[in-house]
């Protein structure tokens, strides 16, 4: 009798760990389709967020200055400015960190200004103001810097994280269409010239 009684608690003890261990497996496995709809749901949400930063930069770089995303801050502390980087000749990104970033897109090209060139600005107050003017330095030796024309500053305009990626890889993108472009320009008149040449001498050689 105790050993029928002891080969039916462990058969019991097997089921009910048999059923601990389905339970078990049914809130994994729910656990782990509730990760993957949070995954799924904030997936179309980071892409989103993707979408609405090309469409802001757009604007901005298209250069409407009615437009609501052109309007901006007026001034920035220059004690909170970590860092300015260019990346051409009208565009530059002030970093005041904390995804604290304001893009600024001058009228027309500034000159001497190029990608990672360093640059001076006008500071009132302790503030960098909208119609302060920076100027590219330029290299002229050793310790030598010497700045170039006045360029001013017609908006700090805020933009995130997002939208700097995206502004950065904008401008990357056009840089690299207009060398490719002066590079197909430049074979084409290369070939141009070619042709043109073999022309004559088979001219010459008919004659």
């Amino acid at each position: 009798m105790l050993k029928t009684l002891s080969m039916t608690k462990t058969k019991i003890a097997g089921l009910v760990c048999g059923c601990k261990m389905l339970v078990l497996a049914v809130l994994l496995s729910g656990a782990a389709a509730s990760r993957a709809d949070v995954a799924n749901d904030a997936l179309p949400s980071d892409q989103e967020a993707v979408v609405v930063a090309q469409q802001r930069i757009s604007t901005i770089l298209a250069g409407d200055a009615n437009a609501p995303e052109m309007q901006g801050e007026q001034c920035l502390p220059s004690r909170r400015i970590r860092s300015v980087d260019v990346l051409d000749g009208r565009t530059l990104i002030f970093d005041l960190g904390r995804d604290r970033n304001y893009l600024v897109r001058l009228n027309r090209q500034c000159f001497g200004l190029r990608r990672n060139t360093p640059i001076s600005y006008e500071i009132t107050g302790g503030r960098l103001c909208r119609l302060d003017g920076i100027r590219a330095l330029e290299n002229w030796g050793v310790n030598r810097l010497v700045p170039g024309p006045r360029c001013s500053i017609p908006s700090f305009i805020a933009i995130n994280d997002i939208e700097r990626s995206v502004v950065e890889e904008r401008i990357a993108a056009d840089k690299a269409a207009k060398v490719a472009q002066l590079k197909a320009d430049k074979a084409a008149r290369k070939a141009a010239k070619r042709a043109e040449r073999e022309a004559k001498e088979n001219a010459k050689t008919a004659a």
